[in-house]
């Protein structure tokens, strides 16, 4: 190994593959006759340095020592290993690196200095691997930006939209502060003054069929007084709204038993009837 290259060295294991692995990697890239044609202009060198023409052989094992490289190589070309495939070779390469060693590091580390960088190539295990036992890695997803100006945009559209958005809240709250809030009034109605009504005087019929209708009318409009007197109680003041509600409803009864109650008549020589003031029943009625 020590004086030869990489190169060599991968030649050298190439040539201990059987024959037909070769054929199979050479053929990859390679016709036959492609191969024929630089065997019959090649030469190799035996090792008493004597040129010797080429043979097909020798042409498949310089072609698929060129197609045989590491994990690693494999993987910077955009290529991954097959699964289930194991190395065809294992060797020792060369491997550059500027750490120092570690009789360096030691004598350094007596001195109380710190290892200066020692440039130099060391041999480390490798296991290669044929360009038939690979194969295109998988696209990586698109990444969401194409660079790093994109980012720089993309932080600086943020930042406008955070700014925006906060000069807008920051508006939006002066104006609530510099509108006045509504003013709310509360109305309060009084209910109607209740009168004290004189007991009914009685009158003898004079005439023989004279009727007298309740008047419908002034009932009607007592309920409507009532009931717009109940609609005028606060919400707030549920006993003047239950006391408001009674006499809407005795008023409205009123108007309905006048509506179903039939006229009187009054018979000749009869006993005295009452005559009856509507407008005061209504008034007492919304006690």
């Amino acid at each position: 190994m020590k004086g030869m290259t990489n190169n060599q060295i991968i030649m050298n294991e190439a040539a201990k593959l059987d024959p037909a692995t070769l054929h199979a990697i050479a053929t990859a890239h390679h016709t036959p006759e492609q191969i024929a044609a630089m065997a019959a202009n090649a030469v190799t060198t035996d090792e008493n340095g004597d040129e010797q023409p080429a043979t097909i052989a020798d042409v498949e094992i310089i072609l698929a020592a060129a197609e045989l490289h590491t994990f690693d190589y494999w993987k910077k070309e955009g290529k991954s290993v097959k699964k289930g495939e194991t190395h065809l070779i294992e060797c020792y390469l060369w491997k550059y690196t500027t750490r120092p060693s570690k009789a360096q590091r030691e004598a350094a580390e007596a001195e109380g200095k710190e290892a200066a960088p020692a440039p130099h190539f060391y041999p480390t295990k490798s296991h290669l691997f044929s360009c038939l036992q690979v194969h295109d890695a998988k696209q990586a997803p698109a990444g969401r930006f194409g660079s790093v100006a994109a980012i720089m945009e993309y932080n600086k559209k943020l930042a406008a939209e955070r700014k925006a958005k906060a000069a807008a809240e920051k508006a939006a709250a002066e104006q609530a502060a510099s509108t006045q809030a509504p003013i709310i009034t509360e109305e309060r109605h009084e209910l109607p003054e209740l009168v004290h009504v004189d007991p009914l005087t009685t009158k003898k019929a004079s005439k023989p069929a004279a009727t007298k209708k309740p008047a419908p009318d002034v009932l009607r409009k007592a309920e409507r007084e009532a009931k717009a007197a109940f609609l005028a109680v606060p919400e707030t003041d549920r006993k003047g709204q239950a006391a408001a509600l009674d006499a809407w409803r005795k008023t409205r009864k009123a108007v309905e038993d006048a509506k179903q109650a039939p006229a009187a008549v009054a018979a000749p020589d009869e006993a005295p009837v009452k005559q009856l003031d509507f407008e005061s029943i209504a008034a007492g009625l919304l006690a």
